[in-house]
């Protein structure tokens, strides 16, 4: 009996790079907290429209409800190809070490359904974030 290989669409350090390309493309903030955006991408890791996006990255969750997306090895990968500069603070951060037109160029190489996902999950993050600011104002 041969052995059927299961091929993810996307692997962990193309979602990232496909991610943070998006970022630039919609003008956003190109410094993220990594911790913080790995908790955050965890809520849509189980969207049915979002899920292969994560096919290639592990679900971390644990009884303190510090769940998050483990991009680590993603991260380190993307730190060594110079697409994110580390940010040594409190917390790491990262910088996108991206232009509009590097961003650009990266996007060409993702199907169709790869960049309507991440827009819409971009969407998502960014709507997410406004909340919270709106919300740390009022406490």
């Amino acid at each position: 009996m041969e052995k059927e290989s299961i091929k993810t669409s996307i692997s962990d350090y193309r979602f990232l790079k496909l991610l943070v390309s998006t970022i630039i493309l919609r003008g956003e903030n190109p410094i993220f907290e990594n911790k913080q955006l790995q908790k955050d991408l965890y809520i849509y890791y189980d969207k049915e429209d979002l899920h292969f996006l994560f096919e290639d990255i592990c679900k971390k969750e644990s009884i303190e409800k510090n769940n998050y997306l483990d991009l680590n090895k993603a991260i380190n990968q993307a730190y060594a190809w110079g697409l994110l500069l580390p940010i040594q603070d409190n917390n790491l951060k990262s910088f996108i070490n991206l232009s509009y037109d590097d961003a650009l160029e990266n996007i060409s190489q993702y199907e169709i359904e790869e960049i309507n996902a991440i827009w819409k999950l971009t969407s998502y993050l960014e709507q997410n974030r406004q909340a919270k600011k709106i919300l740390d104002k009022n406490k």
